[in-house]
């Protein structure tokens, strides 16, 4: 089956931290074993988590918070590829009971205020990058553990669009917090050295602000990963929602591409109108929507180029956030993370 992946131009600047190409060998130093303890094999033979390492998940931190203290990136690294693990367990085919599902809930959410001992790898690969997070001294590493915890609790319940009859139902459930919105907020207001202190979530206007934002990620993530999520029989997509109240597949993608462009226009007007309100003397606050704007345009830069989406072999010949045209695309197998293909032909 074929498809145009419609185009999604961006407004919101495009950065890449200037530390990503220093730091990423170490990062794929100190992930490679706890990557293949977790994948059962050994680090001398290790092909699936050579794959899973060659998607980059780093990358997208360091395009979506470019920004990040010096003395915070490495472990600002570390945690965009281990919260990716996490998403990425309660997809794999051998977790399908509710009792385990649980039963992994119940430790990831102990190792997040880096707890527990004696736990599977993932669960102790949490513990221990979460522990080089928290000794913050503010609000900000309890509302990390917070937010961790709740996406957590959402991943393990197994969720289903059947009953959402639009993008509006769709976004406003618990999608937000199953896209990991509010956490990475709270992790940028850490890689900032920053503390908000709630106003992210207390403030209407700043709250609109980030919801839009996550929006955003969402519809991009959803057009993205549609063929991935396909191959794992996961259904938790915009595309799917649309598909089930019977619109066709290019008219869905369409929609959901141009309801993401109108989003990304709604936040920079949002952002302004906070840049010029009560908050305006808010040098932090200022700061902290910055990079809030570069999740937009980050987000969807990595979505564009990273293996996970597109298999292997595939470049991007652009410096562009966004595609500035619609692409042609054909459904085919990518392998999932669990399971990759032997011998991808991309």
């Amino acid at each position: 089956m074929t498809y145009q992946l419609p185009a999604l131009p961006t407004h919101c600047p495009l950065a890449l931290h200037p530390d990503y190409a220093a730091t990423a060998p170490r990062v794929l130093g100190w992930l490679r074993p706890h990557l293949a303890a977790y994948f059962g094999e050994s680090e001398q033979d290790s092909p699936i988590t050579h794959r899973y390492l060659r998607q980059d998940l780093h990358r997208w931190g360091a395009l979506c918070l470019p920004h990040t203290r010096p003395d915070r990136f490495f472990a600002q690294q570390l945690w965009m590829n281990t919260a990716a693990l996490v998403d990425d367990a309660f997809s794999a085919p051998w977790l399908r009971d509710p009792l385990d599902r649980a039963r992994l809930a119940d430790q990831l959410c102990a190792a997040l205020e880096a707890a527990g001992g004696g736990a599977p790898p993932l669960v102790g690969l949490v513990r221990e990058v979460h522990a080089m997070l928290l000794p913050t001294g503010d609000s900000v590493g309890r509302r990390m553990v917070e937010a961790g915890r709740a996406v957590v609790r959402n991943n393990a319940n197994e969720n289903t669009v059947e009953d959402l009859t639009d993008l509006d139902a769709y976004l406003g459930s618990t999608r937000r917090v199953n896209a990991y919105g509010f956490w990475i907020l709270t992790v940028a207001e850490w890689a900032l050295g920053i503390d908000l202190d709630g106003i992210a979530t207390e403030d209407p206007l700043v709250r609109r602000a980030c919801t839009l934002a996550i929006d955003h990620w969402i519809l991009v993530n959803d057009l993205y990963s549609f063929a991935k999520e396909l191959e794992e029989g996961e259904t938790s997509n915009a595309v799917w929602v649309l598909l089930g109240q019977g619109v066709p597949l290019q008219e869905a993608l369409d929609a959901i591409a141009a309801r993401a462009v109108a989003t990304e226009q709604r936040f920079i007007a949002t952002r302004a109108k906070v840049a010029n309100g009560p908050l305006r003397h808010r040098d932090d606050l200022a700061r902290f929507l910055v990079e809030v704007g570069h999740m937009i345009t980050g987000n969807l830069r990595h979505a564009r180029e990273s293996s996970r989406y597109h298999g292997d072999n595939h470049t991007v010949a652009d410096d562009l956030a966004g595609n500035p045209t619609a692409e042609q695309r054909t459904l085919h197998r990518l392998g999932t993370v669990h399971h990759p293909l032997p011998n991808p032909s991309r």
